[in-house]
């Protein structure tokens, strides 16, 4: 192990293969060295210099302070790296996930088949898992190959397992060394969205024919959830215009997912893909243009009208991790004039892209009514002699597009203090009775909108005898 000096002496050497150095200052945290800037600028030179330092656990930095130039050397923590068994056991998770909870349940939504049949879950997975997986997959890679093209160690992608109707959260990388330069923080930021953005055009396009040779018609008494279109989902429909009673096929909502997945990865906030274009863009004023972005998503909480809540939740955890970005190693070579119109390319795909209120409800959730049934008024008012009894019927009507598990009790309200029995004695749901002796009835019928009109819970009979 080297002494102190020895220490110093030895990253001095390094430093003054690549800077002029005259100066030399030690402090608990740092080396700092005072260096001349090469007449070619130091762009190459501190990139050589952090490429030597890096892999001997130092990171270097530079910066200008009262008119000299100074590159900070300071000790790399050692960091603790999961190893690829974790990414493989969360690669394998996800593909479980995404073809049941994505595919499997996006098709039999689609198609009226049952979740866990063949159909939906093979042309789920072709149609859905497939695409949208390579959509995700190819946009993390996308990070990881331009960060080994600037000698930057990042892991493989981290694929997420998540609920219907997605199946999955997406996926992420873990930088383990620090990003070099504004052009490499660009560069890195920018090539995962643009990976994502490209695949998902040609997805978007081929569902959107596939919705409209489809014969798959949208229930008119439809419920649930619709998505919202963004600029560029909208016009890429006209080129296959829909009618609005038809369903959107599996593929095409899997490409308006990639197409959101890039909006939201632009956003311009903490560190985001929009955080590392912004940061390389803006400099130190990244701070402001990321505040501003987390203010818009809590206020699209609300407006529109009635707002999406999801904004709230995703400003919240960016406000956790961090508003602010850290600058890179090198922060004083600005950008050259082409990746600054790679970085307004961006701005204007996540402009494009971006949805304020993703989703928007369909239809009536829930609306049950108590209806009479022909010979038999409802509501009945009536005196009821001792020990006779009378005979109540009644139909419950599922009168909203939504499936229902209807579950009816009696309240006696004491009545039985007073020798009153009152009893369910029949459900009768379309030409079938079954024969009850309950206070509870529980109608666990499930209403298929494509197969029929709305499902009745008809006929309960209630009789009530005196004491």
């Amino acid at each position: 192990m080297l002494s102190a000096e020895a220490e110093v002496e030895s990253i001095r050497t390094v430093v003054a293969k690549h800077f002029d150095v005259y100066g030399v200052i030690v402090t608990p945290l740092a080396l700092t060295f005072q260096v001349r800037v090469p007449p070619a600028g130091v762009d190459a030179p501190f990139d050589g210099l952090r490429q030597e330092l890096v892999p001997k656990d130092y990171i270097p930095t530079i910066t200008q302070e009262k008119g000299e130039t100074l590159v900070h050397v300071q000790r790399r923590p050692k960091g603790r790296f999961a190893g690829v068994q974790v990414n493989v056991a969360f690669l394998l998770l996800t593909v479980l996930t995404i073809v049941f909870f994505g595919g499997a349940w996006n098709w039999a939504d689609y198609s009226g088949k049952p979740i866990l049949s063949a159909e939906s879950i093979g042309y789920g997975a072709v149609f859905f898992s497939l695409p949208l997986f390579a959509i995700l997959g190819c946009h993390e890679m996308g990070h990881y190959v331009v960060a080994k093209r600037y000698h930057v160690r990042a892991s493989l992608p981290f694929f997420l397992p998540s609920v219907p109707p997605l199946g999955t959260l997406g996926a992420f990388i873990s930088m383990r060394d620090p990003i070099p330069n504004r052009r490499a923080l660009l560069d890195i930021g920018v090539s995962g969205p643009l990976v994502g953005f490209a695949i998902a055009i040609p997805v978007t396009l081929a569902g959107l024919a596939l919705s409209t040779a489809s014969t798959a018609a949208l229930p008119p008494n439809a419920v649930g959830e619709a998505i919202r279109p963004s600029i560029l989902f909208s016009f890429l429909s006209l080129f296959f215009p829909l009618p609005s009673s038809f369903s959107l096929h599996p593929l095409a909502f899997a490409g308006w997912v990639g197409l959101f997945v890039t909006a939201i990865n632009l956003l311009p906030a903490g560190q985001l893909d929009g955080g590392h274009v912004a940061r390389a863009l803006f400099g130190k004023k990244q701070f402001y243009v990321s505040w501003a972005a987390v203010l818009t998503l809590f206020a699209l909480t609300v407006f529109p009208p009635p707002g999406y809540p999801g904004w709230f939740v995703f400003g919240f955890l960016i406000l956790i991790l961090g508003v602010r970005h850290p600058p890179p190693l090198n922060d004083l070579t600005r950008l050259d004039p082409t990746r600054k119109l790679v970085g307004i390319v961006a701005v204007a795909i996540l402009i494009v892209t971006f949805v304020p209120q993703p989703f928007a409800p369909v239809g009536t959730q829930r609306d049950l009514a108590f209806e009479a049934v022909p010979g038999f008024p409802f509501p009945i008012n009536a005196t009821i002699a001792l020990a006779t009894s009378i005979r109540l019927v009644f139909a419950l009507n599922d009168t909203g597009a939504a499936p229902e598990n209807v579950v009816v009790n009696l309240r006696e309200n004491n009545l039985n203090e007073f020798g009153f029995v009152i009893r369910f004695t029949a459900l009768q749901i379309g030409t079938a009775t079954t024969p009850e002796n309950t206070d509870t009835l529980t109608d666990r019928h499930r209403h298929d909108p494509r197969e029929h009109g709305h499902p009745n819970v008809p006929a309960e009979c209630l009789p009530a005898r005196g004491p």
